[in-house]
């Protein structure tokens, strides 16, 4: 036995002692060993070499490759491909694009120009996102804002296969692209333009299907706040007369460019979509630190691997022409498959659809401490983050910006906590900054501690459908505690159909809509002749500013009054939850929502086993902080630097004047004769 310890410590030795680093150098010679002296000038020639233990210094520059991985780490003994010391390194899915002539006043062109991807063709002018020549024009540079026109509404006008507008510009627009929003406002489509019809103003299109998510709810069957839909029209050189602008022409090869403010292209970095993918992990144990990812998706396949200090920067840009239903897996970092991987201190910005993605085969992943923000500008069912594996876990990270929802988490067993989510629902409508769906099933997912706040829904178009936390048809089995709703429109929670078994305690919602609106929305139709109905939820110690409690319809009106849910035929148990007329907690920002001194939620909470856990005096305190407890602010805790582009600053808004300058305070004690504590 002595012989055979002593034979696995010389093996274990030997590995450590064999464990190499390599460098890489984009201005090195093709020649390179990967030694410092002589470096190798791709990344992708040192993964190819590889092993448990090594790593990968990489020199500053600009490497235009995907990074595959040909072996694996050990738990102890990872590969890792970092930056060497300080350097800041860009690892791009793009090329340059050189050599531009005039074409046409401000419009430039370039000759022999290979752009393969399809509805993931993208122009970039200095690391910014262009956009495809389009009517009208995007004309304030905001994607999540639209600048789209109103179908007509008249009989005869519209079908499921065209839609008709008297201003469009009268040349071919078949073979362009078409981007519609419903009149619900909750998922946008685009489709091929297959005819046009001048005469009649008219854009043609593949006959759209009846079932969701077409149908009777995003098409222009659909009729909602006075109007059937807006869209806006793409992918037609002789539309192509704005700044920012771009048109490629794939037979010809031609790429067609109205530079920022009409300036020579020539005197600036443009650059072009090549690949989708910047690095694809299949393997376990890989790690990248420090690096800066451009233009294409992190895809992991495997277990143990970590991704951290990064930036990724348009990671998921794309069209989503004729596409059959309402999402897509593309992600800036999308994590398919896999246990224990995990993405920490990064920062992932601005994309057309998901930011991040867990998928259904993930295990006891880690989300943690990063800033995600502008996600989803084109307006489907897409995220900042979406988790549908078992018990992983989402923790103090800071996401902000998405045209419609802002992060879902629907996987067994997972935690969502201290995470700050806002500023969501742009353009969109019918979802919320936490929003899922499910099947009646519990999850046990635990959503804790988190701040969610600023969801207000474009109401040129979408009406007022933007609330904070959205448990949606069936959604079942999440403990929902310790959280901040704040100015939202639509409610501060939402039940639907058949959403059993929540419980909600010591959750603080303030100003989430008009005062006559209630706190809680649910939505109990009938389906396939059957009644559902929200019941057997817990709901205790939750504060809000004085408004009805709880509303409930199906279409007629229906509503849940106090009697409901408090008397004995309630289906749900909803105790100790108080509502007030001035504002019992501290509206600085460094003691935001914790209880004034004196404040009437001090001691007025029922004790409930783990969640109230800790708490000072004789009885926990009401809402979502506790006085004399410590103090606890959700989002991240670090500032970004030294990565290759500047991050920006809106995920650090709090909106706090938004909390003391509620419009409804003053009215509200008129409208309910006792919601104060006694």
């Amino acid at each position: 036995m002595k012989i055979i310890i002593n034979f696995v410590f010389v093996i274990g030795v030997s590995v450590s002692l064999f464990a190499k680093d390599y460098h890489v150098d984009a201005s090195s010679s093709n020649s390179g060993n990967g030694s410092k002296k002589n470096p190798f000038k791709t990344i992708q020639q040192a993964a190819n070499v590889m092993k448990a233990g090594d790593v990968c210094y990489i020199h500053k520059g600009v490497y235009r490759e995907e990074i595959i991985p040909k072996n694996s780490g050990t738990k102890k003994k990872p590969i890792v491909f970092t930056s060497y010391k300080n350097d800041i390194v860009i690892i791009s899915a793009t090329k340059k694009v050189t050599t531009w002539q005039q074409h046409q006043g401000a419009i430039y062109k370039a000759q022999n120009v290979i752009m393969n991807l399809g509805d993931g063709n993208n122009v970039y002018f200095n690391y910014k996102k262009m956009q495809i020549a389009r009517w009208p024009n995007d004309s304030d540079d905001n994607e999540y804002t639209l600048d789209a026109k109103f179908i007509d509404k008249t009989k005869g006008t519209w079908s499921m296969s065209f839609i008709s507008n008297n201003e469009i510009p009268k040349f071919d627009w078949t073979g362009g692209i078409i981007h519609y929003l419903g009149a619900h406002s909750g998922c946008s489509w685009e489709r091929t333009i297959t005819n046009y019809n001048e005469n009649l103003n008219r854009i043609f299109f593949e006959t759209l299907p009846q079932k969701w998510p077409f149908g009777n709810t995003h098409s222009p069957q659909r009729f909602e706040n006075g109007h059937r839909g807006i869209f806006y029209l793409m992918n037609k050189l002789e539309a192509l007369d704005a700044p920012n602008e771009w048109f490629y022409d794939k037979v010809a090869k031609t790429l067609y460019f109205y530079a920022p403010k009409g300036e020579n292209p020539n005197h600036h970095s443009v650059e072009v979509s090549h690949r989708k993918h910047v690095v694809t992990i299949n393997k376990n144990n890989i790690h990248l630190k420090g690096l800066n990812f451009f233009g294409g998706m992190i895809v992991i396949n495997g277990n143990g691997n970590k991704v951290s200090n990064a930036m990724i920067k348009h990671g998921a840009e794309r069209l989503v022409t004729n596409l059959k239903g309402a999402a897509v897996s593309d992600a800036a970092v999308l994590i398919n498959s896999g246990f224990q991987n995990s993405i920490e201190k990064c920062v992932l910005e601005n994309g057309s659809v998901n930011g991040i993605i867990l998928g259904k085969n993930t295990e006891d992943c880690i989300v943690k401490n990063n800033i995600v923000q502008n996600f989803n500008t084109i307006g489907i069912h897409a995220c900042l983050l979406s988790s549908y594996g078992n018990r992983n876990k989402i923790l103090q990270n800071s996401f902000y910006g998405s045209a419609r929802d802002g992060v879902k988490v629907t996987g067994n067993n997972s935690e969502f906590a201290y995470n700050h989510v806002q500023k969501c629902l742009i353009s969109g409508a019918d979802g919320g900054l936490f929003y899922v769906t499910g099947q009646s099933i519990p999850k046990n997912i635990e959503l804790h501690h988190n701040w969610f706040h600023n969801a207000h829904a474009n109401d040129n178009h979408a009406g007022k459908k933007a609330t904070g936390i959205y448990l949606d048809n069936n959604a079942a089995g999440y403990i929902v505690h310790h959280n901040v709703v704040w100015d939202v429109e639509w409610a501060g929670l939402h039940f639907n159909w058949d959403a059993i078994k929540n419980e909600i305690y010591n959750n603080t919602f303030w100003n989430v809509g008009p005062s006559n609106e209630a706190l809680i929305n649910s939505w109990v139709p009938k389906r396939n002749n059957y009644q559902t109905n929200v019941e057997d939820n817990i709901l205790y110690n939750n504060i809000s500013d004085v408004r009805p409690w709880w509303d409930s319809g199906n279409g007629k009106h229906y509503r849940v009054d106090e009697k409901e849910f408090k008397g004995k035929e309630a289906d749900n148990i909803f105790s100790n939850n108080k509502q007030f007329s001035e504002i019992p907690f501290n509206t600085e920002k460094h003691t935001l929502f914790m209880p004034l001194e004196n404040s009437p939620l001090i001691d007025r909470g029922l004790e409930i086993r783990k969640i109230t856990k800790g708490y000072k005096g004789k009885a926990p305190d009401l809402g979502a902080y506790e006085y004399g407890g410590a103090y606890w602010k959700p989002g991240v805790d670090w500032v970004p630097n030294n990565f290759a582009w500047k991050v920006s600053n809106g995920y650090l808004n709090v909106g706090i004047s938004t909390i003391k300058n509620n419009q409804y305070l003053g009215k509200a004690s008129k409208m309910v004769k006792e919601l104060q504590l006694n």
